[in-house]
């Protein structure tokens, strides 16, 4: 069953119960007074028993009940007095009516001879029931009564009536078109209250319930979820909810094709780089097996060859598992505060036993800058870049490395500076791509995997920093390491 047609359910079972719970009130409250267990008849003769005349009326009433009871002839021929008695009756809204027998020989204007005759009350001797309610042409009266004997011992019957003017008549008159009234508002409010359900809750719904659809058949943003005012809070939420879940799965969806893309680029570049030197090894050891290198000079030359390719073949895959290990956070970091001073004073001086032909300098005007590293990964990014600086060194000039450390605001910026080759300026903006490597510089005899700054960077984004790069060609290179201060 849908949400609609339980609500349309409830609405009308809630219009039952509560119609039904007054009429059981009404009915329990009616059979506790009265005594009478409540049906339309009965229910009807208690709601035309109404309150009795007043004081004024009243007195008019005795006045005529004494006439009757002294001199009855004289009600039927009125003189002065009793005429003018029966006038001042009917000035106060009253009406007389005076009954011989079975023919009225008196009533009052307004009255209706052929109803009051139809409807009046049954002659009783002991004027026990003296009070009632009475139907003239169409309209109530409340009467009070005196029956009596005229001196001929004729039955005669004195009436004064009152005109009823208050709900009893209102409903009596106008109650079948109140009831139909009030059924088209009940009707009207449970439209009205559909209408409302459909607006806040169905519509959105079924907006939502489109764009789910949608999705199943791969459709992630092709139909923006219509936004009704005044929607149901829970609506709300759960659109929210939704839009939230389908930005993240676009998000999740977009990751997913660009980790597809490198995976696939990644198997690309290392086919092509593991390729080249295995095809190389292959050629040099065919030329030894055929005999190609003929002398030991020549042999000696081939199995150089063939180890320097191993070597490069051993660095490139150790480059390439490092790499998918950073990037599949596959490497525990283990941070320490340290002085990165006194640290780099340290590479400087192991650099200059491995190498005293390079010239390598510390530059700092503070005596200590402390940060959080992991000493073995942070020492492998200046490594990285200091074998950098000296693969692409110029062929004709010393090559001087320049680690400059400074305090710049709360971070601290370590530059490592050379006089090499530099980079042209077009290549500048994918030297951090892994792989990457300039069309010269992959001819030329440096080598590389390509993933030396990718790992730089790798590493210096896992410590919270950042890592630039400026050059300009045959001036030399600078690279800018930002950390936070410790």
């Amino acid at each position: 069953m849908t949400i609609k047609r339980r609500f349309l359910i409830s609405y009308i079972g809630g219009i039952f119960i509560a119609s039904a719970s007054l009429l059981a009130i009404i009915c329990i409250l009616f059979y506790v007074t009265t005594g009478v267990v409540p049906t339309p008849n009965t229910l009807y003769q208690a709601m035309t028993k109404q309150r009795s005349l007043s004081a004024d009326e009243e007195l008019s009433y005795v006045e005529l009940r004494r006439v009757a009871k002294t001199a009855p002839d004289k009600i039927i021929n009125m003189d002065r007095d009793l005429a003018h008695n029966i006038l001042q009756v009917e000035t106060k809204s009253l009406g007389v009516v005076i009954r011989k027998d079975t023919e009225i020989v008196y009533y009052s204007e307004g009255l209706v001879e052929k109803s009051l005759i139809a409807h009046f009350p049954q002659f009783d001797a002991n004027n026990i029931e003296t009070r009632g309610t009475i139907q003239n042409a169409g309209r109530l009266y409340r009467y009070i009564k005196f029956d009596f004997y005229f001196s001929d011992q004729t039955k005669g019957s004195i009436l004064i009536l009152k005109k009823e003017n208050n709900l009893l008549e209102f409903m009596t008159r106008w109650g079948i078109v109140i009831i139909l009234a009030i059924a088209c508002i009940s009707v009207a409010g449970v439209v009205f209250m559909n209408y409302l359900l459909r607006k806040a809750i169905i519509s959105p719904l079924e907006s939502l319930g489109k764009v789910m659809a949608e999705m199943k058949e791969g459709e992630l943003v092709a139909t923006p979820i219509e936004k009704a005012e005044h929607t149901a809070k829970e609506v709300q939420q759960l659109t929210l909810n939704f839009e939230n879940m389908r930005d993240t799965l676009i998000e999740s969806i977009k990751e997913q094709r660009n980790l597809e893309n490198n995976r696939k680029e990644l198997i690309a570049n290392i086919s092509h780089d593991l390729k080249t030197p295995i095809t190389s090894i292959i050629g040099y050891v065919e030329g030894l097996q055929e005999g190609v290198a003929d002398t030991p000079e020549k042999q000696e030359k081939y199995l150089q060859t063939i180890h320097a390719k191993s070597i490069a073949l051993n660095y490139l895959i150790e480059e390439l598992f490092l790499y998918s290990k950073l990037d599949a956070e596959a490497i525990s970091f283990h941070y320490e505060r340290i002085d990165l001073v006194q640290f780099l004073k340290h590479v400087v001086e192991e650099l200059q036993i491995i190498d005293r032909q390079v010239s390598i300098r510390l530059q700092t005007n503070e005596e200590s800058l402390y940060v959080l590293v992991d000493r073995m990964q942070m020492n492998r990014a200046i490594m990285n870049l200091i074998e950098n600086s000296i693969k692409f060194k110029k062929d004709d000039e010393p090559l001087t490395i320049l680690l400059e450390v400074f305090k710049n605001d709360s971070s601290v910026v370590l530059r490592v500076v050379d006089n090499g080759q530099g980079i042209p300026k077009e290549q500048l903006p994918y030297v951090f791509n892994r792989f990457y490597r300039g069309e010269e510089a992959r001819t030329s005899d440096t080598g590389g995997s390509g993933l030396g700054l990718a790992i730089v960077q790798q590493i210096i984004e896992k410590h919270g920093g950042n890592v630039q790069i400026e050059s300009e060609q045959m001036v030399g290179t600078i690279v800018s390491i930002t950390l936070e201060q410790a």
